[in-house]
């Protein structure tokens, strides 16, 4: 604890290494700006570059970029590459009426 803490009832910051950092996550952000960003950055017709108004060289740009935005940050996930298992819904819910073998 700091001195700024001592005595406020403040809690330190969890710190265990039961949960990790998952930072990479931000990265998923990087196609959404990209395409919300085009009205704004990208709404013109000149320049015409490999026969394409810029407005759609731009779309299909971030069309291109979002996979691979998505595979660069579940390989940098620590959970992704621990294999640990993901928590699905559907395999907390009976089955109704079906056998589990």
């Amino acid at each position: 604890m700091t001195r700024s803490q001592r005595g406020t009832g403040a809690v330190p910051p969890d710190t265990s290494p039961t949960r990790p950092r998952r930072h990479a996550l931000w990265l998923l952000l990087v196609p959404a700006v990209l395409y919300c960003l085009a009205p704004f950055v990208a709404n013109r017709i000149e320049p015409v570059i490999l026969g394409m108004p810029f407005l759609l060289l731009w779309m299909v740009a971030a069309t291109v970029i979002s996979p691979l935005v998505i595979w660069l940050v579940a390989r940098l996930d620590p959970i992704y590459r621990a294999g640990a298992p993901e928590p699905v819904p559907a395999d907390d819910a009976p089955a109704h009426g079906r056998r589990v073998r």
